[in-house]
């Protein structure tokens, strides 16, 4: 038989605030007994919080925007190895699907002059996802992208982008003054060198961007191992991005 619990329990390692909030209070209680824990009937985990009172990233306050993924532009990317960044990325992408958050791409002057568009194989994982092709290098100086932003209706943005000190920092850090939180995975961009990567995170971080890893989010939208309805397809994607290893086998 198949386990895949095991996975995720490994890396479900959040520690929630000792203050919780009144929501949280009101689910039925967990009773541990000699180490271990029994549950009500029925006992699906504790409530989704409010999207506007939890301060983590959730299923119905996220959103994932990635910028600029095209190939000519990841040509230029040297701080990272191209596989294992594709690999975050495509992780990235799979829990976004999952977990139903909003998704936008963007790419630049793919209309304007014929630039290469998105890495096919990323695109395709988010068929529905909204599309903003740009002239802008700052994404936020484009009415449109602004726009898809604003109509997700989410106050946290899940942000990636190449180069990490250009089309990555300039939306990110606008993104922060007009009141958005924004997470950067930065295991899931890059830059022409360590340094540009560095500066990049560094002028973001000042601005109150905050740094992550990819595995980060999987981890943040499931929550709790008691709500299965996503949790299988959460643990197949941390079995083949992050530990890679067949998701099939017994682990």
């Amino acid at each position: 038989m198949i386990t895949l619990l095991k996975p995720l329990s490994a890396v479900l390692c959040l520690t929630i605030a000792a203050t919780a909030l009144p929501v949280l209070a009101e689910s039925p209680m967990i009773k541990t007994v000699n180490g271990i824990a029994t549950y009500p009937e029925g006992y699906q985990g504790t409530p989704i919080r409010a999207a506007d009172e939890d301060p983590f990233l959730s299923p119905t306050n996220s959103a994932l925007i990635l910028i600029d993924y095209q190939p000519p532009i990841l040509a230029g990317v040297k701080n990272i190895d191209h596989e294992e960044l594709i690999n975050n990325t495509t992780g990235l992408i799979k829990t976004a699907v999952i977990y139903d958050i909003p998704i936008i791409f963007s790419h630049v002057a793919v209309g304007l002059n014929g630039y290469n568009p998105m890495i096919e194989d990323l695109r395709e994982l988010a068929p529905n996802a909204v599309f903003v092709d740009r002239t802008n290098v700052n994404a936020w100086e484009e009415p449109e992208f602004v726009a898809a932003v604003e109509a997700t209706g989410r106050t946290k943005l899940i942000m990636g982008g190449f180069w990490t000190d250009v089309c990555l920092a300039y939306p990110a850090i606008e993104a922060e003054l007009a009141g958005y939180d924004v997470y950067v995975p930065e295991d899931a961009v890059g830059s022409i060198t360590q340094l540009s990567h560095e500066n990049g995170m560094r002028r973001m971080i000042e601005a109150g961007v905050e740094p992550i890893t990819w595995n980060v989010v999987p981890a943040e939208l499931q929550r709790d191992h008691a709500r299965a309805d996503k949790l299988q397809a959460g643990t197949r994607v941390f079995m083949e991005h992050l530990f890679k290893v067949d998701p099939n086998s017994t682990w």
